[in-house]
Order: structure tokens, then C-alpha cells, then sequence
């Protein structure tokens, strides 16, 4: 097992346990509860919404779920280079901001009132906000400490 101490603590528990169990769970939702999953994503729409010729929407979601889960539990586990974390928290960052992207797309204006968010849109965006803040942070170096072992890694991605 690679040594993953270069790696601080507070990273490593939400990275390597918090969120594949998330997406793990968003996995499960997006494939066996689709209709559940679409009003939880989006105000407009009800339980009643879903189609089923549209469950292939959802079991391709859950197979991207799924492979974030896969990726941060096991991938991550397997090395101990930056450069490889560094790259999957990028990606996933990028998925991130996405992700906002529709999130805003479906609440409108409610977006920038979080007096209008549903319990479904806290969820949603405290699982953004929080692992998304956390990952810039990864990626700029905060809690490693060391700033020329630092500098180097920024280099070399």
C-alpha cells in the first residue's frame, strides 16, 4: 500500500471515504430511483416526470457516479503521486462547476436565494460548495506545508 501521508489528513478523509460513499449513493439513486433522483435535482420537476425511455439518461449518470466512486476509493488508494491526485481532483472540479452549471440552469433565480432552496437543493449544493471548495484547496496547495515540495508538484501538473 503506498504511503499517503504526503497527503493531509482532512484530504484524505473526504477523498478517499466521504465522497465514494456519496457517489456511491447517487449511483444507487440515478439507477434504481430515477424519479426520486429527477425531483431532487430539479424543482420543476415531480415524481410523475419520469419517463422510463429516459432510464438510459439515468443509468449512464450512475455509471459516471459510479466511476468517481471507483476512482476516489481505489485509484486514489493505489498511489502516492500528486500528479495522479492532483488530476483526478482537477477532473472532478471541473465536474463541479458543471454541475453548478445545471443546478443553476434548473432553480433560476432561486439559485442566489438560499431562503428559496428546497431541503433537495441544500443537499445538492452543500455537496458542491463544501467537497468543491475543498478540492480548490487541494489543488492550491493548502495544509501541505512544505512549499518548495509544493512548488515542485504545481510543476510538474
Amino acid at each position: 500500500m503506498p504511503d499517503l501521508t504526503s497527503v493531509p489528513l482532512p484530504y484524505r478523509i473526504v477523498l478517499l471515504y466521504i465522497e465514494p460513499v456519496a457517489a456511491f449513493n447517487g449511483a444507487i439513486l440515478a439507477h434504481f430511483f430515477p424519479s426520486y433522483y429527477l425531483s431532487g435535482m430539479s424543482p420543476s420537476a415531480t415524481i410523475s416526470t419520469y419517463s422510463s425511455p429516459s432510464q438510459v439518461i439515468f443509468d449512464q449518470l450512475a455509471a459516471c457516479y459510479f466511476l468517481f466512486a471507483f476512482n476516489q476509493a481505489v485509484v486514489l488508494r493505489s498511489t502516492s503521486d500528486l500528479r495522479v491526485w492532483k488530476a483526478m481532483v482537477l477532473g472532478i472540479l471541473v465536474c463541479d462547476l458543471i454541475h453548478l452549471y445545471g443546478t443553476w440552469e434548473a432553480l433560476g433565480a432561486a439559485f442566489w436565494d438560499p431562503r428559496r432552496w428546497r431541503v433537495e437543493d441544500w443537499v445538492n449544493l452543500a455537496m458542491l460548495y463544501g467537497p468543491g471548495g475543498m478540492r480548490f484547496a487541494f489543488l492550491m496547495g493548502v495544509g501541505f506545508g512544505d512549499e518548495n515540495a509544493l512548488a515542485a508538484s504545481r510543476k510538474e501538473l
